[in-house]
């Protein structure tokens, strides 16, 4: 973290970026860093390709991001790369990350290193990484500071009820309510409510799970027609695989997701011993032990089929 906290104190401009199609922990640590920097006296904004979903949408963070196509790389002298395991994942942000120099903060064990520096920690969430990063920094943490750290550590514990929630996490989190957290706010807002065609989606996501190896495998697949004639968005897919991955008897838990023609995004969670890390290397993806993703090219018959048998080498 030294290596960080020395990048961060040499440059005042900062970019900071994530990736496509950010979740909770993405725009919680993006937000929590950038407010962290504009605290210490340094400009920060944080960079993203479109508008956030609105169940991140809370009025503390909006002045703190500009999207892609509003800004370049002249307006900078610094990008920071948080919760992202490649540059790829990056998307149409490769360009200015490369364009400055840069650094990559990140929880993926996953993580390729592709910054000039580099800063990957095992921990639940990328936003407890960046909470430790501002205690380093000297910063004081404010109200939107600690709205964000709670929006990235909430979500990628599963409301800190998965296996990866650690001690540090809830101290944090006990930390964060103690200090005047708006928690009761905020939950509802991210885990409570939904709109019609979420809930649409939902449905269709559960009535298309299959089981495969005696019940250990669950399959559900979603087209992007499923998404359209739910009346979702894509941000709406989120959380379908947690209702595969409950089902009793479930060892992996997998999402198939129509990106664009014969290319699909596939989502993995594992409940007990499956190393679904692992499993998405094998088709260049990566993540966690418990919760990692890929992409698979190929019609959906064969796509699915692969992953059965790739999957199959995981369950007991």
């Amino acid at each position: 973290m030294k290596d960080v906290a020395a990048f961060l104190g040499k440059h005042n401009k900062f970019a900071v970026l994530t990736h496509l199609n950010p979740d909770g922990d993405a725009l919680g640590s993006a937000y929590a860093l950038a407010q962290t920097l504009n605290n210490l006296g340094k400009s920060a904004e944080v960079i993203l390709l479109c508008e956030p979903p609105a169940k991140y949408r809370f009025g503390r963070f909006e002045h703190l991001y500009r999207l892609l196509t509003d800004v370049s790389a002249a307006a900078y002298d610094a990008a920071v790369a948080v919760d992202c395991a490649t540059v790829k994942r990056l998307s149409d942000a490769q360009e200015l990350f490369r364009q400055l120099p840069n650094c990559n903060i990140d929880h993926h064990i996953s993580n390729t290193n592709y910054a000039q520096v580099n800063y990957v920690a095992d921990f639940p969430a990328t936003g407890e990484i960046i909470w430790q990063l501002g205690e380093t920094l000297g910063a004081q943490a404010d109200e939107t500071v600690r709205m964000a750290v709670y929006m990235a550590i909430a979500t990628d514990t599963g409301n800190f009820t998965y296996s990866n929630t650690k001690k540090t996490t809830l101290e944090l989190f006990s930390r964060l309510v103690a200090e005047g957290l708006p928690l009761s706010e905020m939950a509802e807002q991210i885990f409570n409510r939904r709109s019609l065609g979420a809930t649409k989606l939902i449905a269709r996501f559960i009535d298309k799970i299959r089981l495969y190896e005696n019940g250990m495998l669950a399959i559900s697949i979603i087209t992007l027609n499923d998404i359209e004639e739910s009346g979702a968005d894509l941000s709406d897919t989120e959380i379908l695989i947690d209702y595969a991955r409950e089902i009793e008897g479930v060892e992996i838990a997998a999402f198939i997701r129509e990106m664009s023609r014969d290319t699909y995004k596939i989502s993995l969670r594992a409940n007990a011993y499956a190393d679904v890390g692992e499993l998405a290397a094998q088709f260049g993806g990566g993540g966690h032990v418990k919760a990692a993703g890929c992409m698979i090219k190929g019609n959906i018959y064969n796509v699915t089929e692969t992953l059965i048998k790739a999957a199959r080498n995981y369950l007991k």
